[in-house]
């Protein structure tokens, strides 16, 4: 069975496999992509209650995450995988939030590396199967009722698990953006670096191919002409109050994806 290789500083769907699955027809469209995504999410939630190593599970399970997407025509494009090893971590994944995918692929592309979790809304972790992948994971879970509060968590719990080895991934804007907007990405992956002396990497992440559903965010509309794309930005150690490394988180995030074509909120001076 083909799964990606993503054992390399670069992965990117291979021609040969792009020009199959774009104009193959059979078992193809939404309810073929959800069925089989649906059919992993029960699978994953079951085995994650048994596996003795999660974060290779969950690397498996981003795997087949990518191999249904490309099996729907999607380009894949990821590059940076080597600029996080275990051995120079933990660190604290600053990354911007465009919809699901990344929430399903990203935790596999980093633990495959290096032990990691991250900051979900506390109602995930009630979901069936899938909240049973969150749990053993040890996510950070926030309610998002009150921010003071949640700060004060994803701090406590955060600078613990760093600790311990444990890479935090962070979507600073807390929501899905279809357009990237440096004010609402907060700086607070830089703080939590900070606190626990550890280096921030910024992620850039266009994966609007799987787009926001109307009534359940998970299943929604795709769009296979959209690549997704996925670049970790070089490690960054922030210094006094880490204004410099925010705005070069922002900037990096901003550049990636004006290249690849996505849409970025622009300020008057």
């Amino acid at each position: 069975m083909y799964l990606p290789d993503i054992s390399g500083n670069l992965y990117e769907t291979g021609t040969m496999r792009y020009r199959r699955f774009s104009s193959r027809r059979i078992f193809k469209g939404p309810f073929w992509f959800y069925l089989r995504y649906s059919i992993l999410v029960i699978w994953s939630g079951i085995k994650f209650s048994y596996t003795r190593n999660p974060q290779k599970a969950v690397t498996l399970q981003a795997l087949r995450v990518m191999r249904i997407v490309e099996n729907q025509g999607a380009h894949l494009s990821f590059n940076g995988l080597d600029r996080y090893p275990a051995e120079k971590g933990p660190y604290v994944f600053a990354c911007n939030h465009m919809g699901t995918l990344e929430v399903n692929a990203l935790p596999g592309l980093i633990a495959s590396r290096t032990p990691m979790t991250f900051v979900v809304k506390d109602s995930l972790l009630r979901l069936p199967f899938f909240g049973q992948v969150l749990k053993r994971l040890r996510a950070i879970p926030v309610l998002r009722q009150n921010p003071g509060e949640d700060l004060k968590q994803v701090f406590s719990e955060g600078e613990r698990l760093l600790s311990e080895g444990v890479s935090i991934i962070l979507f600073p804007e807390s929501t899905r953006q279809d357009v990237f907007s440096p004010r609402r990405f907060n700086s607070l992956a830089v703080k939590l670096a900070i606190r626990a002396g550890v280096q921030v990497i910024p992620v850039a992440l266009r994966t609007d191919f799987w787009g926001a559903g109307k009534r359940i965010k998970e299943f929604g509309p795709l769009f296979p002409d959209r690549s997704v794309h996925i670049s970790f930005g070089n490690p960054l150690t922030p210094q006094g109050r880490g204004k410099a490394e925010h705005q070069q988180i922002l900037d990096f995030i901003a550049g990636k994806l004006e290249e690849w074509g996505a849409a970025v909120e622009k300020h008057e001076d």
